[in-house]
């Protein structure tokens, strides 16, 4: 006769309770908790394939410093596919972002120039909608970094890989790494509003509706 395992209790139980709430809490503290837990795995583990499996030092900064950029210090919205989406479809710009710093770190001038260029176009470009606009610090800092010295235009190529490492193994994570619980649509949210708000303006209605004091004994003349 078999008997029950007993509950978890002490560290344990705290680990589970904590486990359980990384994983379907809505709170700040669980969404930024899974943020975290991606970006740590996507930048660990593409520094690591790079530096390590590849032996490509530039590489592996590259892949740290996308995956920190466009999850740690963007606030793209949405669900997790829906921000690897967003990942998927920028990657283009961030290589074009990361080949234009490159080009223009040789001279101080043309660095700034090109930093007040992007950063124009990409504030003007937050217009299309708010998942370009979360993704715009992400891409500003993919061209920063490559501005900084030393100029090194044969870099480059090792520059993208490393780029398109970090991106991919973020798309991976933002996509099957602890999704966030389903977000009630807008409409449903607008008709749960329009719902509570309907019976207080029932009874201002009602209210409203009798005849005034005195009114009612006027005859027309």
């Amino acid at each position: 006769m078999s008997e029950d395992a007993p509950p978890p209790r002490g560290p344990l139980r705290a680990v589970r309770r904590a486990v359980d709430g990384l994983r379907t809490g809505d709170g700040e503290a669980a969404l930024a908790g899974r943020r975290a837990l991606r970006v740590t795995l996507a930048a660990s583990t593409g520094f690591l394939v790079c530096l390590y499996g590849l032996d490509e030092p530039v590489a592996a900064l590259y892949a740290l410093f996308s995956s920190v950029a466009m999850a740690a210090l963007s606030r793209i919205p949405g669900t997790g596919r829906q921000r690897a989406a967003v990942l998927l479809r920028v990657l283009p710009v961030a290589w074009l972002l990361v080949a234009a710093g490159t080009a223009l770190a040789g001279r101080t001038w043309t660095a700034v120039a090109g930093m007040l260029a992007v950063g124009f176009v990409l504030a003007f470009a937050a217009v299309a909608g708010p998942r370009l606009a979360g993704a715009a610090p992400g891409l500003q800092l993919m061209y920063i970094l490559p501005c900084f010295p030393p100029y090194a235009p044969d870099e480059l190529p090792a520059r993208l890989v490393g780029t398109a490492v970090g991106f991919g193994l973020l798309v991976a994570a933002e996509a099957v790494l602890l999704p966030e619980p389903r977000a009630r649509p807008y409409r449903l949210l607008t008709a749960d509003a329009a719902a509570i708000r309907a019976p207080h303006r029932t009874g201002r209605r009602s209210r409203a509706d009798p005849a005034r004091p005195g009114t009612g004994d006027l005859q027309p003349g």
